[in-house]
């Protein structure tokens, strides 16, 4: 009876953790995936990673801080694009070709870059 009952304050224990981490993997990094954005954020802060794609659909990516929208702009026109700056809206930059455009809400901070491509 007290194996039971420390098993199931354990699976408490974790499904509390598990939830946590959900909610500051959504509010932090827009992915419900607390495992993929926990790898990427250490990808980014402790090897010589640039770009990180953490979600696929909306793209989400992290990047490192430094000099994180000229990197933003240069990952851009590799992909054929070219960036709009009069188009630009606070904190949405704007890339557009031919056929599409692209708008990438860019935020950055001491420790990551986040680029969020919106529809």
């Amino acid at each position: 009876m007290k194996r039971l009952k420390k098993l199931g304050i354990m699976l408490v224990i974790i499904l509390i953790l598990t939830g946590v981490s959900i909610i500051i993997s959504m509010s932090k990094f827009n992915t419900p995936n607390f495992i993929k954005s926990g790898m990427g954020i250490a990808k980014i802060m402790l090897t010589d990673a640039e770009i990180v794609q953490i979600q696929q659909y909306p793209q989400v990516y992290l990047a490192k801080p430094d000099n994180a929208q000229q990197t933003l702009i240069n990952f851009m026109e590799q992909r054929g694009y070219k960036y709009l700056e009069d188009e630009r809206m606070a904190s949405i930059l704007v890339f557009g070709n031919e056929t599409s455009k692209n708008y990438i809400e860019f935020s950055v901070n001491g420790y990551y870059s986040k680029w969020v491509f919106r529809e």
